[in-house]
């Protein structure tokens, strides 16, 4: 007779492992290790399970250890799958459930021995006579295979996380049938071709998991706009763009995104799945100048995990040459579940057509939202036009303004009074208002010049606010440079009056942003547009 694995339930899963804890309670370190894991395994969070969050959470590490030294949670792994192994071959062969780490991963697997369940465990009994295996039978084959320590992936010694085995359910026939089939299957399998048994296959975490095929092959293009790590129908963004799924990508693993909203962002959907691990992108190109850009978002470090700055570190090459190295989402983001974009002009497809991508670890995964890749200008980055509206704007030169964006602070407050003084009065009928800033993200070799686009529709003498000059007064700053100290729009050119307000010769911060903050002095600070414009040579 041999047994057969039939499809678990929980409580049976759970009571196992309650058992392993008092039986291995002698060795602290394993039950600690078995009580964590399975825990996560419970909740869902089995693909959280790595390395370095069993070093940190279950043994106390610092999150800036030395994993090259300290292989803690790689020892402790390899003793527990030995002491499974050991005791499910001796004393617990004869239970119901049994439990096993396998090689290279730290997700416990839950194996039901149907040739052992009883009507006690709500099993049932299936028994089978020994026969010639053929390739269609579920089988579980034993090999002398050598244990090796989970794989480290390149850079930070985080292991490759493989899913949970599927569970093999066993259609339950009469005694009869099942010796029926049996006996076919046997006769197929002697007489119609030669007697074979099927290959033990190497064990699915001691290689890195088979991502979906790339399109390495495509037509060359003018705009890409790819969904990191998303397989779904297409995306349509704010301005009618359209996002796809991912695709020309070579490694790496497609994970969710986990956070309720995104700071900084009018679509949160762009950040919603990652592709994570080491990999790269072959994206092919119609030939010309291009801009790129990257969006990232941490929601590991800082949320989950703890930490912050130096956590996750990466290098970008761009065509094989390092287009920024040393990258560290949150810090260049200021934070965690903050939307993070980087802009790159003048960017051009490789010699063979394509535009080449890699992401190569320094300290953690790369991790990687969206990629979106436009016609460009040559030598200047795409004008940015932002409107403080939830909807795109068209002003009387065709130019397209997007909905907000970017901004953290502040509320939308919509104004019905017409503004004059302006050939587009639709460019002020909401604002933002507050204390509040916009991160603009822009090629950091440019020197960029302002417009600030704003009107007094709330005081004045007309107006609901009453009061007049004085009523409201605010700061202007560009990356912690003063850019106008008390601006009193009422006093400047009184109220439901468009005032326009340029700065020039702004750099970028080492980031790659203009961070524009409005610090109130006097009320609320107000904004009803901006442009950024490139002004390099």
């Amino acid at each position: 007779m041999r047994q057969v694995e039939v499809s678990p339930t929980a409580a049976q899963e759970q009571q196992e492992v309650e058992f392993l804890l008092e039986k291995f309670a002698r060795s602290p370190r394993l039950t600690k290790l078995l009580a964590y894991i399975c825990k996560k395994y419970f909740e869902g969070k089995a693909d959280r399970l790595s390395e370095l969050t069993i070093a940190i959470e279950v043994f106390g590490r610092s999150l800036n250890f030395d994993r090259s030294q300290d292989a803690i949670a790689r020892v402790e792994a390899h003793r527990l799958r030995k002491k499974l192994k050991e005791f499910y071959e001796t004393e617990g062969k004869d239970h119901a459930v049994h439990i096993s780490l396998q090689l290279g991963s730290y997700v416990p697997v839950f194996h039901h021995m149907a040739g052992l369940l009883n009507e006690t465990s709500g099993g049932t009994i299936v028994e089978e006579p020994v026969t010639e295996l053929t390739a269609s039978e579920p089988v579980v084959l034993e090999a002398a295979i050598l244990e090796r320590e989970p794989p480290q992936s390149p850079g930070d010694g985080v292991p490759v996380i493989q899913a949970r085995p599927p569970q093999r359910g066993i259609w339950l026939y009469a005694l009869s049938a099942l010796v029926l089939v049996l006996m076919v299957a046997y006769y197929v399998t002697v007489h119609a071709r030669p007697k074979t048994i099927p290959a033990v296959p190497v064990p699915a975490a001691t290689i890195p998991p088979t991502p979906p095929a790339p399109l390495a092959t495509g037509a060359p293009q003018d705009t890409v706009r790819l969904l990191c790590g998303y397989d779904g129908p297409p995306h349509i963004g704010p301005l009618g763009e359209k996002w796809g799924r991912d695709q020309y990508f070579n490694g790496g693993r497609p994970e969710p995104s986990t956070h309720n909203f995104t700071f900084r962002s009018s679509d949160s959907f762009l950040f919603q799945r990652i592709r994570t691990g080491e990999f790269a992108y072959a994206i092919p190109l119609k030939p010309g100048v291009y801009e790129l850009h990257l969006y990232f978002i941490e929601t590991l470090y800082g949320e989950e995990m703890g930490g912050g700055e130096n956590s996750r570190t990466f290098l970008v090459r761009l065509n094989e040459n390092i287009l920024f190295e040393g990258f560290d989402i949150f810090n260049d983001a200021m934070g965690a579940r903050v939307a993070d974009e980087r802009v790159f002009r003048d960017v051009e497809p490789d010699k063979d057509g394509k535009l080449h991508l890699s992401f190569e670890s320094q300290r953690g995964q790369p991790i990687i939202s969206a990629i979106e890749i436009v016609p460009g200008i040559r030598h200047k980055q795409l004008p940015i036009r932002i409107v403080t509206q939830q909807g795109p704007f068209t002003d009387h030169l065709g130019q397209i303004w997007s909905p907000d964006n970017y901004y953290a602070g502040g509320q939308m407050s919509m104004r019905r009074s017409p503004v004059s003084g302006t050939a587009d009065p639709g460019l002020y009928t909401s604002e933002r208002f507050g204390n509040f800033s916009y991160a603009i993200p822009v090629d950091r070799r440019g020197t960029y010049a302002v417009n600030l686009h704003m009107a007094e529709t709330y005081f004045g003498p007309n107006v609901e606010g009453h009061g007049g000059q004085g009523s409201r007064v605010f700061n202007v700053m560009a990356n912690g440079v003063l850019l106008a100290k008390e601006l009193d729009i009422c006093k400047q050119v009184g109220s439901l009056h468009a005032l326009t307000e340029t700065y020039h010769g702004l750099k970028p911060n080492a980031q790659g942003k203009l961070v524009l903050w409005f610090n109130p002095v006097v009320n609320y600070a107000s904004l009803f547009a901006l442009e950024v414009l490139d002004e390099s040579k």
